[in-house]
């Protein structure tokens, strides 16, 4: 990123081509690249550095460090990811959040996923067995007391689709925590995503405490000993609009309303 941030990627994907040495662009390219070498060499660790340090350029530095790293990086990642979704397990989270793990997982892999295809139909058969052995894992990783809905999955005609299968089996989690009167403790998973970012709900407030005078219920910009007016303006809102006490409650008493 940082190369291509100095507008420098030209140089490492092949695309700059060497000029002819007499020429004077010549003199530009050397020096551009050779700043492209010194970035390339001081990102790599003092045991990887004399292995390209000796390279003519940026772009021969550069498939040396893909032949040695690029296709050995992609293979453990994705057995990394294969091992990661056949041992996931719903356990004690919600089927959302299984779910969400789930997908996760398959999108990175889908990125990793760069197979050339001679025949277009043979294509779209393997997605489709793909995403049907997605649907047998997303089942398989449930908890036993989904087997009810999972036997009806598995038994319906014709296997429906990933999006179909996690909404009936959501939907049963659902039906199971009103039945147990538990559903305010269930929300989706974008709702306790949004609750997390926000913080702790119904957090108690420290006590407001006055600077001056040391008492509490007040802050020092309202506090009566320094501001003795402020005393005579009780029943005013913060904004010194008085108070409308016409209002009349449920029980036949008047109620003050601020006109903030």
């Amino acid at each position: 990123m940082g190369i291509a941030g100095r507008g420098r990627i030209a140089y490492v994907n092949g695309r700059k081509i060497e000029p002819v040495e007499t020429s004077i662009a010549w003199d530009t390219w050397f020096l551009e690249d050779n700043q492209v070498k010194t970035w390339i060499a001081n990102s790599l660790s003092p045991e990887i550095q004399p292995l390209i340090l000796r390279k003519r350029t940026a772009r021969d530095m550069w498939v040396i460090l893909e032949q040695m790293y690029g296709q050995k990086r992609k293979v453990v990642r994705v057995y990394q990811l294969m091992k990661d979704v056949y041992s996931l397990r719903q356990g004690e989270h919600f089927v959302a959040d299984f779910y969400a793990a789930l997908k996760s997982k398959w999108e990175e892999f889908d990125y990793y996923s760069d197979d050339t295809w001679d025949c277009p139909q043979d294509q779209v058969r393997h997605v489709a067995k793909e995403w049907d052995n997605r649907v047998f894992l997303f089942l398989a990783g449930l908890n036993d007391d989904f087997e009810g809905i999972r036997s009806q999955i598995l038994n319906s005609d014709g296997l429906p689709n990933i999006e179909d299968v996690y909404s009936r089996v959501e939907a049963e989690e659902q039906r199971r925590l009103v039945i147990t009167g538990k559903k305010g403790d269930h929300i989706s998973y974008n709702e306790r995503s949004a609750l997390v970012s926000c913080g702790p709900v119904g957090a108690a407030r420290p006590p407001r405490k006055c600077t001056h005078c040391k008492k509490t219920g007040h802050i020092v910009d309202f506090c009566w000993d320094l501001h003795p007016k402020k005393k005579n303006n009780r029943g005013r809102s913060f904004s010194g609009k008085k108070s409308i006490s016409n209002a009349t409650n449920s029980s036949g008493g008047k109620t003050s309303i601020s006109t903030e």
